[in-house]
Formats: structure tokens, C-alpha cells, sequence
């Protein structure tokens, strides 16, 4: 009891004491090491990893973007910590039900959801997310397998769970039987031809309208990845041989890495208008093909070209507003590399040309759109 008597309460004073030259190391090295946590742990993981959390995290880009949130510190989740900054759980517990309403499968939103869990803690360590509302986000959790089940039964479904059928490679003497589970989202924004059209035609005659023609050409002509888009050049146009040569990042190491496409009517002609008009000098012919741009004006003014590159996320961003100027609600780039796909297989295309030309190393993947457009032609008799 008498030492009990001697413990007296911490005084005002001593909570506002000058710190320590202990604690302002402290401090900074706190400091220091939140600039570098998200590089440290990128070193540490997989080429496969960095590539799915890029996914995952454009996703979240995606969605903040759909709910026309400004990304004022920007839409580089994966390196960049101040681009987390006002990130809050119920942000977060959105995210998960936004999936949902996109029809991603339930291991996939809980997937994601654990990406997103990964890079907000490493966010508050660096300090751009109160230690509270961190812990606020990690809790926002997945779904349990009997709780999925839940879900699913309740929500509409708007993909098959699974596809079957029989397909037979040239050359091969027996035919193999696929059964295929459907991950990926459930619904895409439709494009028509007049809304192709639409989308390759320049709104005006800046150099930032001639650039979206360009790269809706690219998306809906030709059927590029958004990793394919980011790493074209002037000289992936060969504008004199009418050829399109690019790489492919995804499928590295087989005999689809690089492709050469004939160029088609539209991107040889809006092609040749951007890189001869608008696009300097100065960068050809390694410089990005699809640059960003000034703001354009409503008197006609700006649009100019920079000197970078559009990032995938930004990519992503301006195909869901061009989609918007003419009517048409979350368009991704996805969905016109599924236009694109599905006219050339009405065009008649067969399964081994489609792989070719979309990079598909699975005869799978091509084969739903065959067989999508055989139902059709038998749905009209």
C-alpha cells in the first residue's frame, strides 16, 4: 500500500515534454520506412503475385472511378502510399459488395478483398491511414464457404457457372471434353456496330480526339489487352507495310508473345493521322504511342500531347468515359476485346486463328465464342 501511495498521475507538462532525440529518430525512421514498405514487400513476392495484385488493385481504381470518386493522389494502389489517402472501411466494405454486384465469383471478391486488406495495413504503417480505421478495414472480411453459397443463391446470376463441350485439334485422333468454371465478370457493357463506330470516329479535330480514336481502333479492331496498349510504340505501326507488331506481356515465353496484325482500314487511317499531325517528332520511335493530353477546353483549346504514357488504370478510365459521351455505362477495355472477338468469329474465324490473334494459349478460350455464335445460327434455324 505505501508504494501504491507513491504512483501519482502523469502530468500535462510531462505529456508535452520536447521528445527525446530517441523518439524524433524514432519518428523518422518511421518516416523513412513507410516511403519504402510497399517497395520492400513488391521485392518480395512473385512476378505472378505483382501481376495479380495489379489486377486486383486497378479493380479498386475501377470501382472508385465508377462511383465518381476524383482520385486526387491518384490511382497507383500498388506503389504509391499516398494514392490510399481517405481510403475508409466502409470504402472498403463497398468494394466487396460492388464485386458482387458486378457478378465476380465469391472466391474472387475474397480474393481481392484480401489485396485490398495487404496494401491499406501497409498504408498505415506509412502513415496515410489512421491506425483506427486501419483496423476498421481489416476487418471487412470475405465470405465463408456456406455463407458464398448464401449470397449466390440470393443474387441474380448473370454467368453460367459452367460450360461444356466437345472440341477436336486439327490433326488430333480424339476429342477432348471441356468443362469449364466461369470466374470472371458476369455481365459486358454490349457494343454494337454503330457504337463501334461511334467510338472510332474523332469527336473533333484535336490531337487528344485523334488519340481515343486510335486507341478505341486498337481495343475494338484488334483486340488488345490494356497490358498490351501501355508498351506499344510508333513502330509497332508500320504504317507503309499496313502491319501492327506488338508484345504480349501475359502470355511471356510462348509462341504468342509477339504478334503482327494486319492493320484495318480504320487504324491504318486514324493511324496515320495521329503519328504524322500530332504526334512529336521528338519521341518517335520508342517513345508511348498513346500519350496522355491537356485538358481540352470547351472553346476547342488544348488537348495537346505529353510526353508520357497513359498507365493502364488511366487507360481503363477514359474507355469508360468515351463509353459514357455516347450512352453507354461502364464499357471497359475488356468488353471490346469481347466485340472484337465475337465478330471474327461470325466472320467465320476458326479456333486456331483466334488464338493467334488474340494471344489465347488455350483452345478453350476460343472455342466459347465459336460455339456461342454456332448457338445463334441454330437459335435462327
Amino acid at each position: 500500500m505505501e508504494k501504491e501511495s507513491q504512483l501519482q498521475p502523469i502530468s500535462e507538462s510531462a505529456l508535452s515534454a520536447p521528445l527525446s532525440p530517441l523518439e524524433i529518430a524514432g519518428q523518422a525512421a518511421n518516416r523513412a520506412a513507410g516511403k519504402h514498405i510497399f517497395r520492400r514487400y513488391l521485392s518480395e513476392k512473385s512476378v505472378n503475385s505483382i501481376k495479380r495484385h495489379a489486377r486486383d488493385l486497378e479493380l479498386f481504381a475501377e470501382y472508385l472511378i465508377d462511383g465518381r470518386i476524383p482520385l486526387h493522389h491518384g490511382a497507383d494502389y500498388q506503389t504509391n502510399p499516398n494514392a490510399w489517402r481517405g481510403v475508409t472501411w466502409g470504402i472498403v466494405e463497398g468494394f466487396g459488395q460492388w464485386l458482387l454486384h458486378e457478378g465476380y465469383a465469391i472466391s474472387t471478391v475474397n480474393a481481392r478483398l484480401s489485396t485490398v486488406r495487404i496494401y491499406a495495413l501497409m498504408a498505415v504503417k506509412a502513415g496515410v491511414i489512421e491506425r483506427q480505421e486501419g483496423a476498421l478495414i481489416q476487418t471487412v472480411k470475405g465470405f465463408s464457404r456456406a455463407g458464398g453459397q448464401n449470397v449466390d443463391e440470393r443474387r441474380e446470376q448473370t454467368r453460367k457457372r459452367e460450360t461444356t463441350y466437345v472440341y477436336k485439334l486439327e490433326g488430333a485422333k480424339k476429342s477432348v471434353v471441356v468443362t469449364r468454371r466461369s470466374t470472371k465478370k458476369a455481365t459486358a457493357a454490349v457494343i454494337n456496330e454503330q457504337t463501334a463506330v461511334l467510338l472510332k470516329t474523332p469527336r473533333n479535330a484535336s490531337p487528344q480526339a485523334y488519340r481515343d480514336a486510335l486507341l478505341m481502333c486498337i481495343l475494338l479492331d484488334h483486340g488488345l489487352r490494356v497490358s498490351e496498349v501501355v508498351q506499344l510504340t510508333p513502330a509497332s505501326i508500320k504504317l507503309n507495310e499496313k502491319l501492327f507488331r506488338f508484345h504480349r506481356p501475359k502470355v511471356k515465353g510462348t509462341a504468342h508473345a509477339w504478334a503482327t496484325h494486319q492493320l484495318t482500314e480504320d487504324t491504318a487511317r486514324i493511324g496515320a493521322i495521329y503519328l504524322n499531325r500530332f504526334y512529336p517528332d521528338l519521341l518517335k520511335p520508342d517513345g508511348a504511342l498513346i500519350l496522355a493530353t491537356t485538358r481540352l477546353l470547351r472553346n476547342g483549346e488544348g488537348g495537346h500531347l505529353l510526353g508520357d504514357g497513359m498507365n493502364r488504370v488511366r487507360l481503363s478510365e477514359r474507355v469508360a468515359w468515351l463509353g459514357r459521351k455516347i450512352g453507354v455505362e461502364k464499357i471497359s477495355a475488356h468488353d471490346c476485346r469481347h466485340y472484337c472477338a465475337t465478330k471474327m468469329s461470325r466472320l467465320g474465324y476458326g479456333v486456331d486463328e483466334l488464338m493467334a490473334w488474340f494471344g489465347w494459349t488455350s483452345a478453350q478460350t476460343a472455342m466459347r465464342y465459336v460455339t456461342a455464335v454456332d448457338i445463334q445460327k441454330r437459335t435462327k434455324g
